[in-house]
């Protein structure tokens, strides 16, 4: 009985490991102000979309923009804004059917 418990209990652990997502940004705190930036790193578990989200003095922005990344380790995502970021950014790992599955805060030097 303690074998059968054994067994069903390592399964179910194996079963949510394996479902644990590596989705996210690699560190990177800031960025300089231009007409672009680049993300360092961003892993995703499937092909999606990364967008960047200006902040305003209420909160999170409007998108600035945008851009597709793959499945697996994407390097130097270069993402062409549409305007100044005003206080902080935040990057928005998105998955091929648009939900969030990281996020992180980028501030502007």
């Amino acid at each position: 009985m303690k074998k059968t418990i054994a067994i069903a209990l390592s399964l179910a652990l194996a079963g949510t490991a394996a479902s644990a997502s590596n989705a996210g940004f690699g560190f990177q705190r800031s960025i300089e102000k231009a007409d672009f930036i680049t993300l360092d790193l961003v892993r995703a578990d499937t092909a999606g979309t990364v967008e960047i989200l200006d902040a305003t003095a209420n909160g999170i922005g409007p998108v600035i923009g945008t851009a597709d990344v793959r499945s697996g380790a994407n390097n130097d995502v270069r993402i062409h804004l549409k305007r100044q970021p005003v206080r902080f950014l935040t990057a928005v790992l998105r998955d091929v059917n648009g939900e969030i599955v990281a996020t992180q805060r980028i501030d502007t030097n």
